[in-house]
Order: C-alpha cells, then sequence, then structure tokens
C-alpha cells in the first residue's frame, strides 16, 4: 500500500506553472498539467527551438521536473508537438512545427 500525498501533486504542477510565468509573457494554464506560452517575439535573437530548450532546461533546473515543449502556430498543433516531443527521445524533449506551412 502507498499513501497518497494530494498536497504534493497540487504542489508540483504549481511550482511549475509559476517558472513559466516567471519565463513568458503569457501563460494561459490548461490543467493541472498543461500551458500554453505565447512566445510572440521572445525568441527573435535566439530561435524557437533554442527557446524552448530554454523553457525545458529552465524548469526542470528551478523544480526537478522534466517537461516537454512543443511549438507550433496553433494549440492543436502543439499538443502534437509536445506528444512527439516527450514519446521520441531523439527529439531531446522540444519540437518545433512552427516553421511549417499549414495553407
Amino acid at each position: 500500500m502507498f499513501s497518497s500525498n494530494y498536497a504534493l501533486y497540487a504542489d508540483l504542477p504549481a511550482r511549475v506553472m509559476n517558472v513559466l510565468e516567471m519565463l513568458a509573457p503569457q501563460v494561459e494554464v490548461y490543467s493541472i498539467d498543461e500551458a500554453f506560452l505565447n512566445l510572440e517575439g521572445a525568441a527573435a535573437v535566439t530561435g524557437m527551438s533554442a527557446r524552448g530548450q530554454q523553457l525545458k532546461n529552465e524548469v526542470y533546473n528551478r523544480t526537478g521536473i522534466s517537461v516537454g515543449v512543443g511549438i507550433a502556430p496553433t494549440k492543436t498543433l502543439a499538443q502534437l508537438a509536445n506528444y512527439v516531443a516527450k514519446h521520441y527521445p531523439k527529439t531531446g524533449g522540444v519540437v518545433d512545427l512552427a516553421d511549417l506551412c499549414w495553407q
């Protein structure tokens, strides 16, 4: 048997969201373990993939929690990119679909 620690389970995602809010100008918390960040203009110097890796590293350094980062022009595509980032180790945890043309 294992005891449940609901306070810890609520605290960890809150800590991740706090870090995201420090790193991005606009954060939309979507669920307890998912958020959308508006990085428009924030990655002009480093590029989106580098910014995504920076976000991933900063969350891990500040919380000890590994996250996947999906970058895309829409929320649906960002979720798809995030799925790929989490399930395919060769991505390094970051997938950028922002430059793809979807017309």
